[in-house]
């Protein structure tokens, strides 16, 4: 059975873990609010530059620009995973990391070939140990997320793309709903998915829809412009989303550590106390004992 001066030890180890996770939820807390407050503020643009490409495209022949392509193959794919730099965020980087690799195990049965590019050092620790490569990584981004590193990225994404064979590319970043709800999410960045139509004419044939406008120099070379910004704007909302994410994730996970430290703190008192019960019954009892035998 340990002894006391064993409980005291271990007691004052978990309360100085429980000091550090306490910390770290603090941290975590006054961070994912402004990591709330970047995402709230891209989504709108996000989803209004959406619509604009959706409309544009509308009015164009898919088959006139390369980013619009949809040809059904998939039989070169580029995995874009987000996922994070430090770990103590609870299944954060466990869940996003088990999709992938459920995404990649099933191209690999069906003979498919799958490019990565991760971001996080999670990831890449992930997904190196079981002997993948990696076209490019982009680590150390903890706390640095700009709209820089969209643009690097989106660029690589693109690139490759156009200029080396890929079908499709894929991000799977973990969306924010709020600081308790996340989840991965797994989307098609490239080819943009076919636009689709506000209604349809007496001959069935799809009508634009939204307001029409007159476009200098072109329909066409407004959209050449405005897609490259449009791709880049996705990937930097992923990348927002996965940071919000991770900062929730980790508040929830210092959380339950604190409270979970707390409880096992209650009870290592708790046998502490009995263990100091029981050595006091038994100098009593001994000193008892000795005094019956000096009586005797």
């Amino acid at each position: 059975m340990p002894s006391l001066r064993d409980y005291r030890r271990r007691i004052r180890s978990v309360k100085n873990t429980q000091q550090i996770t306490r910390a770290m939820k603090l941290v975590a807390a006054s961070k994912v609010r402004r990591a709330q407050e970047r995402i709230e503020g891209v989504r709108p643009y996000s989803e209004k530059m959406g619509d604009l490409v959706n409309s544009l495209a509308q009015r164009v022949d898919p088959a006139l620009h390369p980013l619009l392509h949809d040809e059904m193959k998939d039989d070169k794919v580029l995995l874009l995973v987000i996922t994070s730099d430090k770990g103590l965020c609870g299944g954060y980087n466990a869940a996003v990391n088990r999709l992938a690799f459920q995404f990649l195990r099933r191209r690999e049965e069906q003979g498919k070939e799958t490019g990565l590019v991760i971001v996080g050092r999670k990831g890449r620790a992930f997904f190196a140990r079981r002997g993948y490569a990696f076209k490019r990584e982009f680590t150390e981004v903890y706390g640095k997320i700009n709209f820089r590193l969209g643009q690097d990225i989106a660029a690589l994404l693109m690139e490759s793309y156009l200029e080396e064979g890929y079908d499709e590319v894929h991000v799977l970043t973990t969306e924010f709903f709020s600081i308790l709800r996340q989840a991965p999410r797994l989307s098609r960045l490239l080819p943009l998915a076919p636009p689709v139509p506000a209604a349809v004419n007496a001959q069935g044939e799809p009508v634009p829809g939204g307001v029409d406008y007159l476009y200098e120099p072109s329909v066409l070379g407004v959209l050449t412009d405005i897609l490259p910004r449009h791709i880049t704007v996705q990937v930097y909302r992923a990348l927002l989303d996965a940071e919000a994410s991770e900062f929730g994730a980790r508040m929830r996970a210092m959380d339950s550590a604190t409270n979970n430290a707390a409880e096992m703190i209650r009870t290592l008192t708790l046998r502490m106390n009995r263990v100091r019960q029981a050595t006091i019954t038994k100098e009593i009892l001994e000193v008892v004992s000795g005094a019956d035998a000096l009586k005797g």
